[in-house]
């Protein structure tokens, strides 16, 4: 493993053998464990809110690289590699494993659309049992029927950081061994929205490829193509966050 820095959050840095490793033997524990797929608006958003700060900092276990301007800035700035995997990979891989080991995975969040992400799932891994699905309009609350399905992985798809302040509150109330954030990702298995091409994922273009379906989101997209880069840049001159 390999751990680096980026506006005093420590990101972890792994190739996909060792990380699939790594969620194994994690399903193979009794404790709770929180992983944070962290992107350019992530690193922006802990900034301006001290609890989200908090979490990332002190409460997840993995914080995962999931941006490519994070990538960039690591390697001009300070000279180091990270390796990229985004949510949507990290969410695959983590059913690939429950898949192989015989454990339960429960989708919550989305707004119509964990249904069809998880007969997504079916198709694509056909053993993987499916614990349960539910949309994501209460997310202050911890339903009783997700207790009682007992899954051994939690999808969570409220959005950041909502989804990452619900797994803090209850992650360890829902009997999961691994929870995870997942943002957009139901809407692509459910076909609601289309993933960039592979060439503009591999480019970092991902997210004008997303902007230019979601005009909508360019407020929250220049956070990461103008307000991060500025961040970053403070915290290169001296100015870091205590």
């Amino acid at each position: 493993m390999r751990k680096y820095s980026l506006l005093s959050i420590s990101l972890h840095s792994f190739n996909r053998n060792r990380l699939a490793e790594i969620f194994r033997s994690a399903l193979r524990k009794e404790t709770f464990q929180q992983i944070a797929t962290v992107n350019p608006e992530f690193l922006v958003a802990a900034q301006k809110s001290p609890d989200f700060f908090t979490i990332l900092k002190n409460e997840t276990w993995l914080n995962l690289c999931d941006g490519a301007g994070i990538q960039i800035l690591l390697r001009i700035f300070y000279g180091k590699k990270i390796k990229r995997i985004s949510g949507v990979e990290i969410a695959l891989l983590l059913c690939k494993i429950c898949e192989q080991e015989q454990k339960s995975v429960y989708l919550l969040g989305g707004f119509g659309v964990a249904q069809k992400a998880a007969d997504f799932l079916k198709k694509k891994f056909p053993k993987l049992i499916i614990a349960g699905t539910e949309d994501g309009r209460h997310p202050t609350k911890l339903s009783a029927t997700l207790v009682r399905a007992k899954p051994a992985v939690i999808l969570v798809a409220f959005g950041t950081p909502i989804q990452e302040y619900w797994l803090q509150k209850f992650g360890k109330k829902t009997g999961a061994r691994i929870g995870v954030g997942v943002g957009g990702t139901f809407d692509l298995w459910g076909k609601k929205r289309r993933r960039a091409p592979k060439l503009w994922q591999k480019t970092g273009f991902e997210w004008l490829w997303r902007l230019l379906q979601e005009p909508s989101r360019w407020s929250r997209i220049k956070k990461a193509v103008l307000v991060f880069p500025w961040l970053a840049l403070l915290e290169k001159f001296g100015r870091k966050r205590k």
